[in-house]
Order: C-alpha cells, then structure tokens, then sequence
C-alpha cells in the first residue's frame, strides 16, 4: 500500500522532521516541502549541488581527495625531523649562552 504524502503546516515542522533523518517516513515529504518553499538562490544552490554530484558520479569531475584522506599528523615526518633538529639546535645555543653568562659571572 502506497504511503499517502504528508501535508506540513509550517516549515517547522518539516525541519524537524528532516533533522531526525531517514528514520522519520515523512523526511521525503519535509525535503520536498522545504525545497518549494526555498529562496531562489537556496534552488540554484542545490541545483549546483545536484549537477556536482552527478558529475562527480559519471568521473567527470575529480573527487575530492581531502574527504577520503585519513591524516595522521599535521605535519609530514621530514617536517618533524627538521623541527626536531633545529628545536635541538636551538636549545643547544640557548644551553651554551647561559654557560657563558655563568662562566662570565664568576
């Protein structure tokens, strides 16, 4: 048996509806409802989403490979090792400039 559409009073309504997502039978309707009573410039922007994605699916656009790339630091590990090098460095300048304050104290 088909499942009569349902009918929102207020866009209320439907947002809610639509944030409880799939599990909600009536998300169809809420988007559907949402979408008529949008701006023009909301239509076009999902318009532009629509083709987007349509293209991304026939290969025509690349995917964007910063959603699919796992991270596993911030930096690169030559860029940690460079780091690594001039913190030590710098520590070991720092360490030679308080033993020659000491050396010229006494």
């Amino acid at each position: 048996m088909a499942q009569e559409k349902v009918q929102f009073q207020s866009s209320a309504s439907a947002l809610r509806a639509l944030k409880v997502g799939k599990r909600n039978p009536n998300w169809v309707d809420a988007a559907e409802y949402l979408i008529n009573k949008a701006s023009p410039e909301v239509k076009l922007l999902l318009e532009a989403a629509r083709e987007i994605e349509r293209q991304k699916m026939r290969g025509e656009l690349p995917g964007d490979s910063s959603e699919h790339k796992v991270t596993r630091s911030l930096f690169s590990t030559g860029q940690w090792v460079i780091m690594g090098l001039v913190g030590a460095v710098f520590t070991g300048l720092l360490i030679w400039i308080a033993s020659q304050i000491g050396i010229a104290v006494c």
